[in-house]
């Protein structure tokens, strides 16, 4: 199986390059794509800070790059966005397509720890493997200068990443996120399935659960309910 990222599209935006990649993925155990901007280089030595892109429900790693027009502020700021798909794909795990909101495209960015789902490994994934990738395949990108954000699901899951690595990101930002998915449907049927009863379990995964956790956090984040890429330009704070 091929973990080296191979190049599967390239279009240019805003003076930079959307290129789209494959490679198989060791901790989900399947082919995974993902999408990174690159903004115009400056020199040949320059290395980018990364923003890593967090989806929602149902979207893929194109919905961002494609939709949201973010390139722009990203070209004119220096900053790479790299944006992941949402699950992982074509494993043909029973059930896994049955619903918009479980399985396929909602991999809520955890570690799954019951045994059907147990290729459901995305919170390794975006912060371990991903990130490796890149530092290993790029040499355009600064990964040690990073940040996250993301929308809804993915909303939860920047939050819920960013509480639980402090020193890996210097902000997150969400966008209409689900910051307390114990307690609506989504997310219940998610962990659940995901990680069976303890609701303990559960806790681990919720951003109001989390920050509760903590008595003195200094850190930088935003969470905006009314999602807008004009906020894009306070997302990245080096």
């Amino acid at each position: 199986m091929e973990t080296k990222p191979i190049e599967i599209s390239s279009s240019k935006m805003f003076g930079g390059y959307n290129k789209r990649f494959k490679h198989f993925s060791p901790t989900l155990g399947c082919s995974m794509t993902f999408h990174i901007y690159f903004p115009p280089l400056p020199s040949p030595s320059h290395k980018f800070p990364v923003l890593y892109w967090l989806s929602g429900l149902a979207c893929t790693d194109e919905n961002f790059i494609i939709k949201s027009g973010a390139q722009r502020v990203a070209s004119s700021e220096g900053i790479a966005l790299v944006a992941s798909d949402t699950s992982p794909r074509g494993l043909n795990v029973e059930g896994e397509a049955d619903g918009w909101d479980f399985g396929v495209g909602a991999g809520f960015y955890l570690n799954a720890t019951q045994e059907k789902w147990k290729n459901w490994r995305m919170y390794d994934y975006l912060v371990k493997e991903l990130p490796k990738v890149l530092s290993e395949n790029f040499a355009q990108l600064d990964t040690s200068r990073a940040s996250i954000s993301g929308h809804s699901m993915g909303g939860h899951g920047a939050l819920t990443i960013y509480l639980k690595n402090l020193d890996k990101y210097k902000s997150v930002s969400a966008f209409a996120p689900i910051v307390n998915p114990i307690n609506c449907p989504w997310g219940q049927k998610a962990f659940t399935n995901y990680l069976g009863g303890n609701k303990a379990d559960w806790e681990e995964y919720d951003a109001t659960c989390l920050i509760s956790k903590f008595n003195d956090v200094s850190a930088t984040i935003l969470i905006d309910q009314v999602s807008s890429i004009s906020h894009f330009k306070v997302i990245y704070q080096a």
